[in-house]
């Protein structure tokens, strides 16, 4: 019975996984998007500009938009304000020429209820009871005698500033985070941890380490095979420094998903393994993830040399470093190797080598849609929103970072580290296409390695983190174990 529901529970875990991640960019075509709700400074002054649906109206600082009462099937219910004596109402044009009236009704089916200004911001509240009358610093109002959504109840609060009732949602990347003003972050799952000790399945055996010289919070946790797992008369293992997925937002090493993941890939593959914690975005936008990525695998080399992590200094081999991930961990690889191929000679110590670099169903997207890609309008932008989420808006989505086929045939790639490259691939990932792309675009950089590609049909998103025991997911981890015995040294 038991093994049963073992079972049951990672069939499920296969389908939410990816479930939850493409139709949280449903969500984002059904809604509009939060950044474009945001104050528009006029280069004349005294004026302020209004945001809704897109369509922006100019009008004098005095005046407000009014309505009575506003049905809306989905979105927002939202306005941008760049004055505090305006008034705030919903996702519609005027039903009159009022200009002086508030909102006493409005229904919304999903998202976005109302909006506040508050000193002058335009604020987007969510998950916060109705106030009724409030009225906000510096005079601006919003009344919201009844307010109802079949998904969640979102109310505008003007005072939020002085009673603390309110919080703004400035970016709603439901089913990860939604990210407030004030700087909070609400992470809907991905942050429940597993202890270390020794896994009873495989028997490797774990524990968390700090990384020294890397930013406060990057730890790991090391995974070291059993000797029935090690290859006989080798005095070393190859060493598997790998990068969690989780749209750069959310899970960590120490997840149960992640946890059960590394000890079955340190077991299959004979290796010591290396689980990054990095830091997450948005509190940490890219580059932090890369910069973490960077100082554990220096940390990671000058261990497996010189100590004084003793599981790396005993068992780890240097010449032999594999670096792997998946989705947004295998970006996060893809842009290490391409990093310490740029840097090897003057920042990689002597005598440790990249023997290759495994991406498991990496996450990259770009402007324009490659191969079957998806062309609507609500996937490509729902991807751009979340991609200037995780960084900030420091890149654009056809950055190298995001989109290497933009790159393609540069320098950069050319003296990518390792000597070889794993790409595994999902028939019913919406990344493949791309993934395929990237594989055929190495091989004719000039990038002197080999790329080999591994196509698991019928499957979803990552498919081997959410149910790592099933046939498929269990022939992958077993490309990926084979890929890494056969690495050479450096």
């Amino acid at each position: 019975m038991a093994s049963r529901i073992r079972s049951s529970t990672r069939c499920m875990g296969s389908l939410v996984l990816p479930l939850l991640f493409f139709s949280s960019l449903f969500y984002l075509s059904t809604r509009q998007p939060f950044l474009e709700i945001a104050v528009r400074e006029e280069a004349a002054a005294g004026r302020k500009r209004l945001v809704i649906d897109r369509a922006a109206t100019a009008v004098d600082v005095n005046s407000t938009v009014t309505m009575g009462a506003v049905a809306q099937a989905t979105g927002v219910a939202a306005v941008a304000s760049e004055h505090v004596d305006s008034d705030v109402l919903t996702d519609a044009h005027p039903a009159s020429d009022d200009t002086n009236a508030t909102t006493d009704k409005a229904q919304v089916s999903s998202a976005i209820a109302a909006v506040a200004t508050e000193d002058g911001d335009a604020k987007v509240v969510t998950d916060a009871l109705p106030l009724s009358g409030a009225t906000a610093a510096g005079g601006a109002k919003v009344r919201t005698e009844e307010l109802r959504s079949s998904d969640a109840v979102a109310t505008a609060s003007s005072n939020a500033a002085t009673s603390g009732e309110a919080d703004t949602v400035v970016f709603d990347f439901r089913p990860y985070v939604f990210v407030y003003k004030s700087g909070r972050v609400h992470r809907f799952h991905g942050t429940d941890t597993v202890p270390p000790g020794v896994d009873a399945l495989t028997g490797v055996a774990s524990r968390d380490v700090a990384i020294a010289g890397a930013a406060a919070g990057v730890t790991a946790r090391l995974y070291l095979p059993p000797e029935s797992r090690r290859v006989r008369g080798e005095e070393k293992l190859p060493v598997l420094l790998y990068f969690h997925g989780g749209a750069f937002v959310i899970e960590s090493p120490f997840s149960p998903l992640y946890h059960a993941f590394l000890n079955i890939l340190a077991h299959k593959a004979g290796a010591v393994a290396v689980s990054v914690h990095y830091r997450l975005a948005p509190e940490h936008p890219l580059p932090a993830a890369y910069d973490d990525a960077w100082a554990a695998l220096r940390w990671t080399i000058s261990n497996c040399i010189s100590g004084p992590e003793r599981w790396l200094a005993e068992h780890g081999d240097a010449t032999r470093i594999f670096l792997a991930g998946d989705s947004a961990g295998g970006n996060i690889a893809h842009n290490l190797a391409v990093q310490a191929g740029a840097e090897a000679e003057r920042s990689l110590p002597v005598g440790a080598a990249i023997a290759g670099v495994v991406l498991l169903n990496p996450y990259f997207w770009g402007k324009e849609p490659v191969g079957s890609e998806p062309r609507e309008r609500w996937a490509r932008e729902g991807l751009e929103q979340t991609w200037a989420l995780v960084c900030g808006g420091r890149f654009g989505i056809d950055d190298p970072r995001v989109n290497p086929l933009a790159a393609a045939g540069a320098t950069s790639w050319r003296a990518m580290a390792g000597d070889r490259v794993l790409v595994t691939i999902a028939g019913r990932d919406n990344f493949r296409d791309r993934a395929a792309a990237y594989a055929e675009a190495l091989r004719r950089s000039g990038w002197g390695g080999e790329v080999e590609t591994y196509v698991t049909e019928g499957e979803a998103h990552v498919h081997f983190v959410g149910n790592p025991r099933s046939d498929k997911a269990q022939r992958e981890t077993d490309k990926v174990a084979e890929f890494i015995a056969g690495g050479g040294r450096g």
